[in-house]
């Protein structure tokens, strides 16, 4: 099994909001605010640029998003992986890229805003918490991993 990472193309937008909203619904959590919520099935255009795709057998099975933030650390602004791929090592492999990706920028860190639900995850990855953020949903997570120079 070989996950191949690409850069996401304009032509990917519409997969990878449909994407995004079935693994946001894929936990069962706030099912129709998600719905309702049209930035649960969109990846904006101006956030294509850091925005890259993991490909699993020749479809997209994920994707994430990096984004430089002001203080000169990066934001993992979206990590989405399909259901049907999920405990494949998609996820982490995104993680992986999206480090490489945040480094290549000048970034000392990499954030993310995690759900509880994917704390866990992030754990493995080496984020830690760091404090508490508020969403269109919930409360969520504030994580932190320091990136090697």
């Amino acid at each position: 099994m070989v996950i191949r990472i690409r850069p996401a193309r304009p032509e990917d937008r519409d997969a990878l909001g449909a994407l995004k909203l079935r693994a946001s619904l894929a936990w069962g959590d706030h099912v129709e605010e998600l719905r309702a919520l049209p930035e649960a099935r969109q990846v904006p255009a101006e956030h294509l640029p850091g925005v890259f795709v993991a490909e699993l057998d020749g479809r997209i099975a994920g994707f994430a998003t990096i984004l430089p933030r002001g203080d000169g650390e990066a934001e993992l602004e979206d990590l989405f992986v399909d259901p049907e791929s999920w405990r494949r090592g998609v996820g982490a492999r995104l993680v992986a890229e999206a480090e490489q990706r945040a480094a290549a920028l000048g970034a000392r860190a990499l954030h993310v805003i995690a759900g509880e639900r994917a704390q866990a995850f992030y754990q493995r990855c080496g984020f830690r918490v760091v404090g508490t953020a508020m969403t269109a949903l919930a409360p969520a997570l504030a994580m932190r991993k320091d990136l090697a120079r």
